[in-house]
């Protein structure tokens, strides 16, 4: 036993056991001194030493002294090793060997001597899974592992393995979320699995494009991209609609890896929400494809309205409504006033003329698909459009066009129009008696149709609403129809046998209106003349425009969409908003959402009310990328929209990100562990500057044991015995 072995832990201060030990000492000289005159001197020697020993141990007593005992101890440290099961560790291995999941798996379980196994005797080994989340494994479940989930969020993970082991070991290609700033307490060692020389892919790496267009005006697309394994290749990119080019440009792909950028521009022509494509052809040798095609949605909207109007002849009904369009900076009119007829007859040399000819074939052949709204007013067209232009005004309207058709004495006989196709997409036939009536003036009445259109609904209450169309001024002259099943009117005639005003239709993908008067200038002037102003009109006339251009302030229902594209896995949210004055007393359940995915199956969405009265809030979570198609239903109408959900194009990037690894051992304090012969070597090195080490010290209390007390026993007896034999006692 060594000094050092023995500890002491006082009971009393050691001054007061000092004292006891001095006067132990003093009373064993004291004895020594009287018994040795009787005894003589060896004797006395003898008696004091037995009692000076005896005192000084049971003075001991107070220093509480004990035995201690140490040995050293090793823990074995704790290993989590991580296996990456992100989709790109699905890719295929260089020498097409399996995939790089197949790589890690190998390098964990086979081999003459399996890294596993190898672990397993120097550390307490425990198995994970990195994909969506992390998740524990046991040894047996490493076979069955499949590369199929998204990039898993290492950050996320370490804040879990912290505390619990000492030490990670991530075998992966480093495609994974990580949060570089963060630094953490838990190092990790990191192999690389895949080739980056030898992977070879070209991919859409990001697109910049504005999510509103507008139509007729050009708009440019930034697309990046991004290759591995390539250079001194030359590719083009493409921009479709569907499966119509809209345009492409080639670009060259100069080092690998590296990354190009190539701008596409294009002017949308038609109005509405388009699914666009940009796509770059798949070369010899790629390792993935889904990564060339990028789909975006793209809402295109009238920067003005295009308006087409023809009049017969420079009326009142003209001038006025002109003057109304003209006043609307979001119009943008062309007008054309008929001033003489083909069968005019003229003594005057065509070179002589003022009036310039009317460009019939230019407007009506060429130009009409330009333009979002074509009225004719008071316009006998039979004298001047033959049936091929017929025709594409029907295609117009066919196609999501507009027509306004104002009546007046012009008007062709039944006869001359009904088989044409401007008598088809009509929602009024004429009465065959008499196709235009200027006898006695006649008022006008709203009819129930008209209570809840956006066109004559200028007021949301329904008896102010009735009330101000009949006090508008009577109109001297109207054309007598008869409304086809297809029409919806509006307003009608105050007469004795009321006939159609205002009718409405839809036709095919456009819309069709017939005003059957050309005194409707009256509800402006007669208005004024009443002192209650020009209001009335220009709104009328406003709201036709809109309606008929389908103007989304006049729909029943809106729809925001969100201004990011929609990601996998993200909820999506939009906002609905009823017409201002259907929003009065609706609740929620008033309104329903229906959103369906890219196989037409219905998803659960939520629906809640926002602030706003009329506002709603409708979400739902994509699953897969492709078109989602929602519907909203109200009482007042429905409204269908689309939107595109794609893959976050971050995530389309398999190359191998051996960097990434690099960075992620350096900021967790591990170490970048290339594959290697001393691979095994190289990890428990490092982890014996992680192995932690204790020093367990057991105490014994000397009073405890029987020896001693015998000890104490036997030197104060024996005092006791001597004094007695030498006749002390």
């Amino acid at each position: 036993m060594k000094l050092d072995q023995i500890a002491v832990a006082p009971v009393f201060p050691m001054g007061i056991i000092l004292l006891l030990f001095l006067l132990g000492l003093f009373s064993s000289l004291v004895q020594y001194f009287i018994v040795r005159g009787r005894l003589g001197h060896v004797k006395a020697i003898s008696l004091s030493a037995l009692r000076l020993i005896g005192i000084s141990l049971l003075i001991s007593f107070a220093l509480n002294p004990s035995i201690v005992m140490r040995s050293e101890h090793r823990v074995t440290p704790s290993l989590a090793v991580i296996l990456d099961t992100s989709q790109s560790m699905g890719q295929s291995n260089y020498g097409g060997e399996g995939s790089r999941l197949d790589e890690a798996r190998s390098l964990l379980l086979q081999g003459p001597s399996p890294l596993l196994r190898s672990l397993s005797e120097n550390f307490e080994v425990r198995l994970y899974e990195l994909g969506d989340s992390l998740r524990a494994v046991g040894e047996e479940e490493l076979k069955g592992l499949k590369a199929s989930t998204s990039k898993g969020d290492l950050t996320r993970s370490l804040d879990q393995l912290s505390g619990k082991t000492s030490l990670g070991l991530l075998l992966s290609d480093g495609t994974m979320g990580w949060d570089g700033s963060q630094r953490t307490d838990f190092p990790l060692i990191t192999i690389p699995i895949g080739s980056l020389e030898r992977y070879k892919d070209i991919l859409i790496k990001e697109v910049k494009a504005p999510a509103l267009a507008f139509r007729g005006k050009e708009l440019t697309v930034d697309i990046t991209l991004r290759s591995y394994g390539y250079s001194g290749l030359t590719v083009p990119v493409l921009l479709k609609d569907g499966n119509r080019l809209l345009t492409a440009k080639s670009t060259r792909i100069q080092n690998s890896p590296g990354e190009t950028t190539v701008s596409l521009s294009f002017t949308p022509e038609e109005v509405g929400e388009r699914n666009l494509s940009i796509s770059v052809p798949q070369q010899f040798g790629e390792e993935l494809g889904s990564n060339n095609t990028v789909s975006l949605s793209l809402k295109v909207v009238r920067d003005k309205i295009r308006v087409l109007m023809v009049s017969g002849n420079p009326s009142m009904n003209y001038r006025f409504m002109r003057t109304a369009l003209k006043n609307d900076p979001s119009i943008d009119l062309l007008s054309f006033v008929i001033l003489r007829t083909p069968s005019d007859i003229m003594n005057v040399p065509l070179q002589e003329q003022s009036l310039i000819p009317f460009p019939v074939d230019t407007l009506f052949s060429n130009e009409l698909k330009n333009f979002d709204l074509l009225i004719f007013d008071n316009f006998r067209y039979t004298l001047f459009l033959n049936p091929l232009h017929l025709e594409s005004i029907k295609e117009f309207v066919r196609s999501g066009g507009g027509f306004a058709f104002i009546g007046g004495p012009n008007l062709p006989e039944e006869g001359r129009y009904r088989a044409t196709p401007i008598g088809e997409i009509l929602p009024l036939r004429l009465t065959g008696k008499e196709g235009y009536r200027r006898s006695s003036s006649s008022g006008v009445n709203l009819s129930r149709s008209g209570l809840t259109h956006p066109i004559t609904r200028l007021s949301s209450d329904e008896v102010d609403l009735s009330s101000f169309w009949r006090e508008m001024p009577f109109l001297d002259g109207i054309n007598l129809f008869e409304v086809k099943t297809s029409g919806s009117v509006l307003l009608e005639s105050s007469d004795e046998i009321p006939y159609p005003i205002l009718t409405v239709s839809d036709y095919r993908k456009g819309r069709v209106l017939v005003l059957a008067t050309d005194y409707s200038w009256k509800w402006y002037m007669g208005m004024v003349a009443k002192g209650k102003g020009n209001y009335g009109y220009l709104r009328f006339i406003d709201r036709m425009v809109r309606w008929l251009t389908k103007d989304p302030s006049l729909e029943p229902v809106q729809v925001t969409l969100p201004e990011k594209a929609g990601l996998i896995g993200q909820e999506m949210e939009v906002r609905i908003k009823l017409r201002e004055e259907d929003a009065t007393g609706n609740r929620r359940s008033t309104v329903s959402l229906s959103v369906f995915s890219p196989d037409g199956s219905r998803m659960m969405t939520k629906l809640k009310s926002a602030q706003r009265p009329g506002e709603f809030l409708g979400s739902f979570v994509p699953e897969k990328a492709g078109m989602y198609k929602f519907r909203v239903e109200t009482p007042a109408g429905h409204l269908e929209e689309s939107i595109i959900i794609t893959r976050s194009l971050e995530r389309l990037d398999a190359a191998p990100d051996h960097e990434k690894l690099k960075e992620i051992s350096a900021s967790t304090g591990g170490k970048y562990l290339p594959r290697g012969e001393n691979l095994l070597r190289e990890i428990e090195e490092y982890a014996k500057r992680m192995e932690t080490r204790f020093i367990e010290e057991k105490r014994f209390s000397v009073w405890t044991t029987p020896f001693v007390l015998a000890l104490v026993l036997a030197f104060l007896g024996g005092e006791w015995y001597l004094r007695r034999r030498w006749g002390l006692i």
